[in-house]
């Protein structure tokens, strides 16, 4: 039994981690509704050691291609992997915002929303960061670190400057949006039942699904796209105008802020125009940075002020005001 076990690790290995991975993920999330917060730790800290183990089986050989190769299948797979896990971490905060709507909505039970959202994000960034990657490369948009990383296993120089910028971007533009909220939309808007105060951890675990599933979804694919469309249209491939970058940077961001609107009108239950600036202000707004970060120095500046700006929003912000 022992030479069978060991066999068929030798041989499935890579995926043997990956399977524990799901199984450790999965017992986070289930435990987050009924466990301590230990339990929760430790089961995703197990999970994300099982996926880094994954990931090392997984491109342990170097590619011989170039770091500057258009072949995306490493990426391809990163991207819906990391989107899993941020699938699956949002779940805790979503749940303990607007689970009982959800379960009366869709007339699941919570286990069903859990797998649905998760086949939903994995299905979508697993298309988002194909067709992304095909066509960053011809608009000169792209993911240098990481894919010199996963190509050539070497970690390219990493901008200082840019990450400050990144950063300190967010907390300035998060600042704003709460002083926004505070002072202009609040007085203005219907009157919200009370909402569960939730714990900080569960603020914190929104970074991985805004930082990394919206970034794919957001910036390597509709505003890539947007990117192509246009280069396409105008025939300037050779030299893209910064206006291009632009549209498609404004483009992304808004259509972003417009697609909260149902969301919107569904929790106050009406929409008006002080609800619909505010929609397009709090979710639109900071994407012009990371669609700009995006242009200029790659996806990797973006998801880290993404990241950076749920910290300050869901976790800083949410326990000062």
């Amino acid at each position: 039994m022992i030479k069978l076990l060991s066999f068929f690790y030798q041989r499935y290995k890579t995926w043997f981690w990956f399977v524990l991975f799901l199984a450790f993920g999965s017992g986070a999330v289930s435990k987050s509704f009924h466990s301590s917060l230990w339990e929760v730790l430790l089961n995703a800290s197990l999970g994300l050691i099982c996926l880094g183990v994954f990931i090392v089986f997984l491109f342990r050989k170097k590619s011989i291609a170039s770091p500057t190769t258009n072949k995306n299948g490493r990426l391809v797979v990163t991207f819906t992997i990391l989107s899993v896990v941020g699938g699956a971490t949002i779940l805790p905060y979503m749940i303990g915002t607007v689970g009982t709507q959800l379960t009366e909505q869709f007339s699941l039970p919570l286990y069903g929303i859990v797998i649905i959202t998760i086949l939903n994000v994995t299905f979508m960034s697993f298309i988002a960061s194909t067709v992304g990657l095909i066509l960053a490369e011809k608009v000169q948009l792209g993911v240098p670190i990481l894919r010199r990383l996963l190509y050539s296993g070497r970690l390219s120089e990493v901008s200082k400057q840019w990450i400050i910028i990144a950063i300190l971007g967010s907390f300035i533009g998060t600042f704003g949006i709460v002083m926004l909220e505070t002072y202009i939309f609040q007085p203005h808007m219907p009157q919200l039942p009370s909402t569960p105060t939730l714990a900080w951890w569960k603020g914190l675990l929104t970074i991985f699904y805004g930082g990394i599933v919206e970034e794919v979804l957001l910036r390597l694919c509709l505003m890539t796209v947007l990117v192509w469309g246009m280069v396409k249209i105008s025939k300037t491939q050779a030299s893209i105008p910064a206006a291009i970058y632009w549209i498609a940077i404004i483009m992304s961001s808004v259509l972003f802020g417009l697609a909260h609107l149902p969301a919107t009108a569904s929790l106050f239950g009406e929409l008006t125009p002080i609800l619909i600036i505010r929609a397009i202000i709090n979710n639109g707004v900071l994407g012009i940075l990371f669609g700009y970060l995006y242009w200029k120095k790659g996806l990797e500046y973006a998801i880290l002020s993404h990241m950076s700006a749920d910290f300050f929003l869901h976790v800083i912000w949410a326990s000062l005001v």
